[in-house]
């Protein structure tokens, strides 16, 4: 398995990795979980006292400058990282949906990272983080039909040109993790303002935590070095030395 991060993410600031578990059990998330949720949605009412100072936070900030970049008006598409910690100012919680997706929600509102997964055996290897050309197809979480996709934004797209996840904001229907998957590719990302040790802690924290409530086994897949777009055609022939996320 390999997983890629073009340079001009590099250069746009994003920052990312990936995980690959093996042999995972999915299933509604347990009372442990959920009150684990409760506790860090409590602390972060505590913490946060409105959504102002949700998006004063330097992590978000980050993520918010990136998706300017790339003409998305985070007022109106907010990252996925703001999104989790308003829900949780608001709420008190967090949505339940599965032990996976569950699990990496609660490490992302405590890493202030964006996490994300896809079921390994539905889609088609390697992934790439890159730039959209618009060609790719894509159907968001939840719909049945394609949606357009606009050139220039960046998304996590897999060998058959199937957009995995559009921005850090919306997943792909085609890929979602569900009770039937065994094998899970949890992308971890973030931006200059999460330090490389904050980044490698939050591929620990999220390995410990996925293997706690879904089982199974977890290698962190190593990133070559940075591609140009124009050289995605040739990342099979690409070497993977080690891990990169600074």
């Amino acid at each position: 398995m390999s997983f890629f991060v073009a340079e001009e993410c590099v250069r746009l600031g994003l920052r990312a990795g990936a995980v690959l578990f093996r042999d995972v059990h999915i299933s509604p998330a347990s009372r442990a979980l959920r009150e684990e949720i409760l506790e860090e949605a409590a602390a972060i009412r505590v913490r946060w006292t409105s959504p102002g100072a949700i998006r004063s936070l330097p992590e978000v900030v980050g993520f918010r400058a990136i998706l300017r970049k790339v003409g998305i008006n985070p007022r109106k598409e907010q990252p996925s990282v703001e999104r989790l910690l308003t829900f949780a100012l608001k709420r008190g919680d967090l949505p339940s949906v599965n032990s996976l997706v569950d699990a990496y929600n609660l490490v992302s509102i405590r890493s202030l990272c964006s996490l994300g997964a896809h079921d390994f055996d539905r889609l088609a290897a390697p992934v790439t983080l890159r730039f959209l050309t618009g060609r790719e197809s894509f159907t968001p979480l939840g719909q049945s039909t394609e949606s357009a996709i606009t050139a220039g934004e960046f998304g996590y797209v897999d060998a058959n040109d199937r957009v995995l996840c559009r921005l850090d904001i919306l997943q792909a229907e085609f890929s979602k993790v569900t009770p039937a998957t065994a094998r899970a590719l949890l992308s971890i990302e973030g931006t200059p303002a999460h330090s490389p040790a904050r980044l490698q802690q939050t591929f620990g924290d999220a390995i410990a935590l996925v293997t706690r409530h879904c089982g199974g086994t977890a290698e962190v897949i190593p990133v070559p070095p940075l591609l140009r777009s124009e050289s995605l055609s040739e990342r099979n022939s690409c070497s993977a030395p080690g891990p990169s996320l600074s």
